[in-house]
C-alpha cells in the first residue's frame, strides 16, 4: 500500500515538511529502537530549503507513479480516500506546478536534465563505480586525469554511435600517454616506478593499439572490453601517485581501526536451503562479489568494516533486509545488533563519516543536511548499483556498528544526485564485480565467506 512506500514526516526543528521514502531512506537496525528526533538549533536556511524542495520534487514524481497504479488497482473506498488525501497534500505542499489541463506535474524533461548533474556542481553524475573510485583518489596530476576522462567518455559516445568523437578521445589519450610518459612516471612513488614503467610500456605498445583497431572496426563490444581494461591500468597508476594519506583523522577516533588507503574484499554469497542464484534463467550455486573499500574517503568506516572482514565476522551472516531497494546484513545472532569488541565487552560504534566535495577531510558525527549543506555533493555518492554504506539508527548519526547495506540503485526511485541518501549515510565503497548476483540476494540468504584479498597492509589498528 502507499503508506508503506512513502510517508510524510513533519520536521519541527526545521519548520518544513519533507517526504521520506521508507524503503529508500530508513536503513536502521532490525532491532534498533526508534527514538524521537532530538531537538536541534539548526535553522531553516535557504540552502536547506532548496535541498528539501529538490528531494521533495523527486519523491513526488515517484509517488505520482505509485498513485496512478493505486487508482487502477484499489477497490476499497477507504483506501481510495487515503490515496486522494495524500495527493491533495502533495498539491498543496509541492514546489512543482500542477498542470490542471493534462494532470502533469512540472516539467519532467527539465527535471530529468537536472538529474544529469551532481548537486551543487556542473559536473555530470557518474554511475560507474570504478570511475567514482578513480575520481576519489587524492591526486593532482592533470595529465593522468585528462587521459582518464578522455577514455571514460568513450562508453557514452558508443551508445550514441559518435564515432568521430570516440576517435578524437582515443587520440587525445594515446598522445598524452606517449608524450607525457616521463611526467607520469615522475609522479609515481619511487618504490612503484619500475612496475609503473612496465605497465605504461604495455599500454602504449599493446593495449592502446588493440583499442585503436577495435575503434576502426566499429566493434562496440571489443571497444568496451579494451577500454575497461585500460582504465583499470590507469587507476593503478593513479593510486601509485598517492604519496601519503592526505589528512589527519581526528584523534578522538584513535580507538577505532582506520583504513589508510584502499582494500579489496572478495565475498562469496549463497542462497538459503541450497537454492541457486537465478540470473535471467541461468542458475549458479554461489555468487562471487568484489568490493573496493575506500579508506581515502572513509578511513574510519572503511577501517572498521575491513577489520570485521579480517575477523571473519561476516562469514555466515544472513541477509535481514532485501526489498528491491537495499540489501542489509551484518546483524549477528543473539541479543546484540552490532559488533561487540571482545576486549572492551561493549558494542563498537562508528561515527557518521561523510566527505563532501571541496572539503579537505570528512565531516564527522553530523549529516551534511544538519550541517547546513544538504545540497553539497559527496566524494562517494549513492549513484552506483551496489554502493556500500553503513546502516544506523534513524535519529542517531553515530550508531553504526557492523550492519551495512548495498544500494540497488534505481534511477526512477533514487535519481543520481537527487536522492535522500547522500550526506546522510556513510558510503565506504562500491561493488565492482558480481553486481548481478545482488538482484537475487534475498532475506535468509547469507555471506558464506568474506576475505580481504588486497590492501590489508593499509588497515591500521588502534595500537599501531
Amino acid at each position: 500500500m502507499i503508506a508503506y512506500q512513502f510517508c510524510f514526516v513533519a520536521s519541527r526543528d526545521w519548520g518544513c515538511t519533507r517526504l521520506y521514502s521508507s524503503k529508500c531512506f530508513r536503513y536502521g537496525y532490525k532491532n534498533g529502537a526508534r527514538s524521537g528526533r532530538k531537538q536541534s538549533n539548526a535553522h531553516c536556511s535557504s540552502t536547506r530549503i532548496n535541498c528539501i524542495a529538490r528531494n521533495f520534487q523527486t519523491s513526488l514524481q515517484n509517488l505520482v507513479k505509485l498513485l496512478e497504479n493505486s487508482f487502477c488497482q484499489e477497490r476499497n473506498r477507504q483506501s481510495r480516500a487515503t490515496v486522494i488525501l495524500v495527493l491533495a497534500s502533495c498539491l498543496v505542499l509541492s514546489p512543482i506546478q500542477f498542470n490542471s489541463v493534462d494532470g502533469s506535474f512540472g516539467s519532467v524533461p527539465a527535471l530529468a536534465a537536472k538529474n544529469r548533474f551532481a548537486p551543487g556542481t556542473n559536473e555530470p553524475v557518474v554511475k560507474d563505480p570504478e570511475a567514482i573510485l578513480r575520481n576519489a583518489l587524492p591526486i593532482e596530476n592533470k595529465t593522468i586525469r585528462k587521459i582518464q576522462h578522455s577514455l571514460e567518455s568513450i562508453p557514452k559516445d558508443i551508445r550514441t554511435r559518435s564515432w568521430s568523437k570516440i576517435e578524437q578521445e582515443f587520440k587525445q589519450a594515446n598522445s598524452l600517454l606517449d608524450k607525457q610518459k616521463d611526467d607520469i612516471l615522475s609522479n609515481i612513488l619511487e618504490s612503484r616506478r619500475t612496475e609503473a614503467r612496465n605497465l605504461l610500456d604495455n599500454l602504449i605498445s599493446h593495449k592502446l593499439p588493440s583499442l585503436r583497431q577495435s575503434i576502426s572496426q566499429r566493434d562496440s563490444e571489443k571497444i568496451t572490453l579494451f577500454n575497461v581494461d585500460i582504465l583499470r591500468d590507469i587507476a593503478v597508476l593513479e593510486e601509485d601517485m598517492v604519496k601519503q594519506f592526505p589528512y589527519e583523522v581526528p584523534k578522538e577516533f584513535d580507538h577505532l581501526p582506520q583504513l589508510k588507503g584502499r582494500a579489496v574484499v572478495e565475498m562469496t554469497i549463497k542462497k538459503a536451503n541450497n537454492q541457486k542464484f537465478d540470473l535471467d534463467g541461468q542458475l549458479f550455486d554461489k555468487g562471487q562479489v568484489t568490493l573496493v573499500i575506500d579508506g581515502y574517503s572513509a578511513p574510519v568506516t572503511g577501517g572498521c568494516f575491513v577489520d570485521l572482514v579480517n575477523r571473519r565476522f561476516y562469514d555466515g551472516m544472513k541477509v535481514i533486509r532485501s526489498d528491491g531497494f537495499v540489501i542489509q546484513t551484518g546483524d549477528p545472532e543473539g541479543p546484540d545488533d552490532g559488533f561487540v569488541d571482545p576486549q572492551t565487552k561493549r558494542k563498537r560504534l562508528i561515527p557518521l563519516e561523510v566527505f563532501a566535495k571541496g572539503d579537505e577531510a570528512p565531516t564527522y558525527g553530523i549529516t551534511l543536511e544538519d550541517d547546513g549543506r544538504g545540497a553539497a555533493a559527496t566524494v562517494l555518492p549513492f549513484t552506483s548499483y551496489g554502493t556500500l554504506a553503513m546502516a544506523r539508527e534513524e535519529f542517531d548519526a553515530n550508531s553504526a556498528s557492523s550492519q551495512f547495506f548495498w544500494l540497488l540503485f534505481d534511477p526512477e526511485l533514487t535519481p543520481a544526485g537527487r536522492n535522500l541518501l547522500d550526506g546522510r549515510y556513510a558510503v565506504f565503497g562500491y561493488t565492482i564485480n558480481g553486481q548481478e548476483y545482488l538482484q537475487d540476494f534475498k532475506v535468509g540468504d547469507y555471506v558464506e565467506q568474506a576475505k580481504v584479498t588486497k590492501g590489508i597492509e593499509n588497515l591500521k589498528q588502534p595500537a599501531e
